[in-house]
């Protein structure tokens, strides 16, 4: 019985249709000549096709017919044939513009053969995965956590994305950016800089720039933007973007400039007058103020005006002559107090009672006044800015005041003064070395004489955590002996200028090769590595050095200085101690490094960060006794990041200190696991870096875990390099003894690798003195590495110590360690580092069998 009237063949095409038309993709059954049999409800409405139309039409007659399909025929026809000539199922991704915006689908192409293996029809399934591809791409360089302002764009320039940062930059809410584009943000009269930038970076290139933005409260910002494109499939789709607000570091940029503009232009020789309208029109730039300067005369102890271009004839005639006391205006009670004066308001200041109605009446209504005073502190006058708002200067506006008074005092007392002036100009006040404008005038110089030209960029090693740790006294010293000591190596031919803190820039001449220049650099680094007898001690102390060559890695100092500042960095990135020569690639790296450190929290809530343990064995009985933790970052796109490259980064940026505190926790909560789960009681020893050390108390720390935790202190190791005793010793001694009441060991890693002395070993009375993988590569064969070996052992035995021996990869080096009385022994030729599973198998599979492996 047939219902409704259907046969059952048109029950089931209903059935068929239905099913197609429910489904979201677009699906297409041709013929074997092209022409669409069947096509659902999506497609169709994609397509923009009609029904009663299609059925029987190749793409080409399509195209005929609706002339928005013709762009699609092409490629159809083209991966329709691939399909056929493959003679099997095909996938590609193909672009469809839907409601004006374009679409990636995921299409699958199906041929399909008769009885006789003829063509007979084909399947077209194709999936719109847009919104997959555009998450993936925007999120794969967006950090939402990142400490600079992170944004993305469409190819019209709007916003798509930005994170906590660009909102704080741009004084916005994410809500209100979400509803513009990037161009209302712009001051204008830098947009169309920036909008060449950005259609350069829509081709594919990568931007860097320095530009003006207009906050939401009026604000105007200098900002740096690094813009890369976004890109799908080959194809940019917008761009992703880091904002970096740079106004303070601009206008102490600026600041510095100018104060050395005039301080160049006193020791040329300029007249004062000359000197002080070059002054005068730098101040009223900067601080869009009035400027004003007074002389002082002793003899009737009053203020004469001297310049003040800005200022109106009838309040000038007003302050000349002004007196000098206390509470008499801004620049009276200043130039008596010898004392910055500010006055925010005039129109209440008590001060200025006798003259705030005319200067109200000329607009002003707050001033600042700072004493111009000579070399000798004597008085010579006054240096003053009016505003016509009541307001208050910020800290780079009180040291736009001091410096410009300073520099106004210079040219008044230039006469008594010149050579200290010139020498001021040119050089560094702390190590007298050239400073960063001296060095530009000789390079200028050199390069009209020679183009055989190196420049090196020097940063010392680990400078800051000395400095925080000694204070900046110790540090003052330490750069004074740095500086004489390369100026020393490298001689009168060439010259070395300090370019701030701990960093140095070096001028070599008369460079024949490379060969040369990294000689020049060894020498160098040879010379800081001896050691420096600072604060009744010796300290070691090693730097970073990058080399650029004239011509071949740039033309000007700057550009010279820049890549040999990339690969200095890269030194760094390496453990420093070294030198390297520019290589282009480095910029990448650089860049790579820098995106990857704004990772670091995200991959720690992320759970991106795991233990990996490593066994270490008796090396007589062959039992574990105990796991050295190591830490692994998994990262989801980038796979497995070494140790080697995000550990220095941490050290760098701070974060150490989390990535530190959650090591150990970890590696302490694994221990109570294996115990509470199979009674598997373990020593762990864990890393500890330095900066734990001096920013965290860190026995307290260990103590409060294992209190928690209900774990014996027994079960926890600390490991300590052995560098680090000998560059905090104050400061770890008290924290060690500590850590070893609590009963908590303690062991000396990398042992041999420092500067440590017999008598921090005697200080610290180690537990264990762990002897660095370096001694046991060559061994047996290599004589002086056996005889070290053989030492450190002797040594340990003698003080009551026990010695493990890291790095152990073949049976020679094992008996070895063995006839020579080592204790305990870590390396491949025993296990690598494992995870979590593998070391707790090994760890049963071991108390099981007794331990054999040694």
């Amino acid at each position: 019985m047939q219902r409704n009237g259907l046969k059952p063949v048109e029950r089931q095409n209903v059935h068929f249709q239905t099913i197609l038309n429910a489904s979201p993709d677009i699906i297409v059954l041709k013929d074997a000549q092209g022409r669409w049999v069947e096509a659902n409800k999506r497609t169709l409405e994609i397509f923009q096709i009609d029904e009663e139309v299609y059925r029987g039409k190749t793409e080409l007659q399509l195209g005929e017919i609706y002339p928005h399909f013709e762009i699609y025929v092409p490629y159809f026809i083209e991966s329709d044939r691939l399909a056929w000539v493959t003679g099997d199922q095909i996938q590609a991704e193909e672009y469809v513009i839907i409601d004006g915006e374009e679409h990636v689908f995921n299409v699958v192409k199906v041929p399909i053969y008769d009885s006789n293996g003829e063509p007979d029809a084909l399947v077209v399934i194709g999936r719109d995965i847009t919104e997959i591809r555009k998450s993936e791409q925007i999120y794969k360089s967006i950090f939402s956590d990142h400490p600079e302002g992170v944004y993305s764009l469409d190819k019209e320039g709007n916003f798509l994305d930005i994170n906590k940062e660009a909102q704080r930059i741009s004084g916005y809410s994410r809500e209100e950016l979400l509803q513009t584009d990037f161009q209302k943000l712009i001051a204008p009269d830098k947009l169309p800089a920036v909008l060449e930038r950005f259609e350069q970076v829509l081709k594919g290139q990568r931007k860097a720039q320095i530009t003006q933005l207009v906050r939401k409260d009026g604000q105007v910002r200098d900002i740096q933007l690094t813009t890369i494109p976004a890109t799908l499939n080959g194809k940019v789709i917008g761009i992703h973007g880091v904002a970096q607000d740079v106004t303070e570091t601009k206008r102490l940029e600026v600041l510095r400039e100018k104060e050395t503009f005039i301080l160049a232009k006193i020791a040329s020789g300029d007249t004062l007058e000359e000197v002080i309208n070059h002054i005068i029109e730098i101040v009223e730039k900067l601080s869009q103020g009035v400027c004003s300067i007074m002389f002082y005369e002793k003899e009737q102890n009053w203020l004469r005006f001297g310049y003040g271009p800005g200022l109106n004839p009838e309040f000038v005639e007003k302050i000349d002559k002004f007196p000098v006391g206390p509470d008499l205006a801004s620049c009276g009670h200043a130039a008596y107090v010898k004392e910055l004066t500010i006055v925010s308001d005039i129109e209440t200041n008590p001060a200025w009672a006798e003259w705030s109605e005319i200067a109200l009446r000329h607009g002003m209504r707050s001033c600042w006044s700072v004493p111009v005073l000579s070399a000798s502190g004597s008085l010579l006058g006054t240096f003053a800015v009016y505003y016509h708002d009541s307001r208050e200067p910020d800290d780079i506006e009180i040291s736009m005041l001091r410096v410009f008074a300073y520099v106004t005092g210079l040219a008044m007392d230039r006469t008594q003064h010149i050579q200290e002036i010139q020498y001021l100009a040119n050089h560094d006040v702390l190590t007298n070395l050239p400073n960063l404008r001296y060095l530009k005038e000789l390079f200028e110089q050199w390069i009209q004489e020679t183009n055989e030209l190196a420049v090196m960029f020097l940063d010392l090693d680990h400078f800051k955590t000395l400095n925080d740790t000694f204070g900046h006294d110790f540090g003052d010293i330490l750069i004074q002996e740095i500086a004489g000591r390369i100026q020393k190596t490298i001689g009168e031919a060439n010259v070395v200028a300090r370019m701030g803190g701990d960093e140095f820039v070096i001028l070599i001449r008369n460079v024949t090769d490379r060969q040369m220049v990294r000689e020049v650099a060894e020498h160098i680094l040879t010379s800081i590595e001896k050691p420096i007898f600072i604060m009744d001690r010796d300290f070691h102390v090693t730097a970073s050095i990058g080399i650029s060559m004239y011509g071949e890695h740039g033309s000007t100092i700057e550009a010279l200085m820049k890549n040999a500042d990339v690969a200095m960095y890269s030194v760094k990135d390496a453990g420093g101690n070294g030198s390297r020569i520019y290589d282009p690639a480095m910029n990448e790296k650089a860049y790579e490094l820098y995106m990857l450190q704004g990772e670091f929290r995200k991959a720690l809530e992320q759970e991106q960060f795991q233990l990996y343990y490593q066994p270490k064995y008796d090396i007589r009985t062959g039992a574990i006794t105990g796991l050295e933790a190591l830490v692994r970052w998994i990262h989801p796109e980038k796979g497995v990041i070494s140790p080697a490259t995000f550990i220095p980064l941490a050290e760098e940026s701070g974060f150490i200190i989390e990535l530190g505190a959650w090591v150990l926790r970890r590696a302490c909560q694994q221990v109570k696991e294996w115990k509470d789960e199979s009674n598997i009681e373990m020593r762990v020893a864990v890393n500890v870096s330095v900066k734990q050390f001096i920013k965290q108390d860190i026995a307290a720390y260990v103590k409060a875990t294992l209190d928690e935790l209900k774990l014996d202190p027994g079960c926890l190791e600390l490991e300590i390099t052995e560098s680090v005793l000998s560059r905090h010793e104050f400061l770890i001694q008290e924290t060690v003894g500590e850590l070893q009441r609590i009963g908590v060991k303690v062991s000396i890693d990398d042992f041999g690798t420092g500067y440590a002395s017999l008598t921090y070993l005697k200080q610290f009375r180690a537990n264990t003195i762990k002897i660095d993988r370096s001694f046991i590569q060559l061994l047996p064969q290599n004589e002086e590495d056996s005889a070290i070996v053989t030492a450190i052992i002797t040594l340990a035995n003698q003080l009551n110590m026990s010695v493990i021996a890291e790095g152990v990869e073949t049976k020679e080096q094992l008996d070895f360690l063995r006839s020579k009385g080592c204790n305990e022994v870590q390396g491949y030729y025993f296990s690598p580092p494992l995870p979590v599973e593998k070391m707790y198998h090994m760890l049963k599979e071991n108390r099981l069998s007794g331990g054999n492996k040694a």
